[in-house]
């Protein structure tokens, strides 16, 4: 069975779109599109539906992806094996993460545990979510850190729900709803949000939250960085929501954050392969819920916005 169709397949999975798909592998979409018909005859499969110029698989096609998605996933990965292989691995931690979860919770973590212990050595990747799911179930990484729900099912992990963080608005201080301690969903109607670009998970949130409102919102800028979200509001292009994991600190900076009215809360867990956990992956957790305590414990605010679970 050709390789290369099934790096092709993969890739189709991850983009939903045939051409860009073939870029990934630096072919042409013609190439591509007579690679996957003849994966759909070597295996017999009908592996997508077409349905608006975009390929989604089909129930076939998600059982193949199931059995070989790993296996696909590993040979990727071959090169950073060997890597860490000659780096003595067995003594170095290796996160996956989102950026705002690298800077809100890694970084901090790394900082208390590499006080405690003086020879460990780690690496901080940020990847896209489907990604970070993907390459932590073939031991691309010791764990990774995401917000709930995972993007794809199909894919064994072990998933331990860690935090519970309350959903809020981040808002210049000057802003007419600076002044309330928490915003009801019906007052941010009519408000010009900043926000991340379609399909995104913060993007998702605020569709959920204004929908199930029933009130209608306006989009003035997106973006496809949470970082970049938090300086628009810094600029005055509008708000938008986000949590305590995700912002900076915004006391005396020209910020402030406010909770959502009702039960709001994002969930973060950390993801492991199956079997037997890395050296140093326990201690790491332990130093990230500490930092958690220590923000509860030095942010009064943090006290009602973040929860151990």
């Amino acid at each position: 069975m050709n390789l290369r169709a099934l790096q092709l397949f993969r890739h189709i999975v991850l983009t939903g779109a045939l051409s860009e798909a073939s870029d990934r592998l630096n072919i042409s979409v013609s190439a591509a599109s007579r690679l996957l018909s003849q994966l759909e005859s070597d295996v017999g499969l009908s592996l997508f539906s077409r349905k608006r110029r975009r390929l989604e698989l089909t129930e076939e096609g998600q059982l193949f992806f199931r059995q070989v998605a790993n296996t696909l996933i590993g040979i990727d990965e071959i090169p950073r094996v060997a890597s860490d292989i000659r780096g003595r691995a067995q003594d170095w931690l290796s996160v996956v993460t989102a950026a705002p979860l690298a800077s809100g919770l890694v970084v901090p973590a790394l900082a208390r545990l590499s006080a405690e212990l003086p020879q460990l050595q780690c690496t901080v990747n940020v990847e896209s979510r489907f990604d970070i799911e993907s390459k932590v179930s073939v031991r691309g990484y010791n764990l990774g850190l995401i917000s709930l729900p995972v993007e794809n099912a199909i894919i064994d992990l072990q998933i331990v729900q860690f935090l519970r963080s309350r959903l809020c608005v981040l808002m210049p201080e000057s802003h007419p709803l600076a002044g309330r301690a928490v915003i009801r969903a019906e007052e941010l109607a009519d408000q010009s949000f900043v926000t991340l670009a379609p399909g995104q998970r913060w993007r998702d949130r605020l569709e959920e939250l204004m929908g199930r409102a029933g009130h209608p919102y306006t989009i003035s800028f997106e973006t496809g960085s949470t970082v970049v979200t938090v300086e628009m509001v810094r600029a005055g292009l509008g708000i938008t929501l986000i949590d305590r994991v995700c912002a900076p600190p915004v006391a005396g900076n020209g910020l402030v954050l406010r909770p959502i009215e009702g039960e709001h809360w994002i969930t973060y867990a950390s993801l492991h392969p199956p079997g037997p956990r890395a050296p140093f992956a326990e201690r790491f957790l332990d130093a990230v819920s500490e930092h958690v305590e220590d923000l509860r414990r030095t942010e009064p605010q943090a006290q009602d916005l973040l929860e151990l679970i």
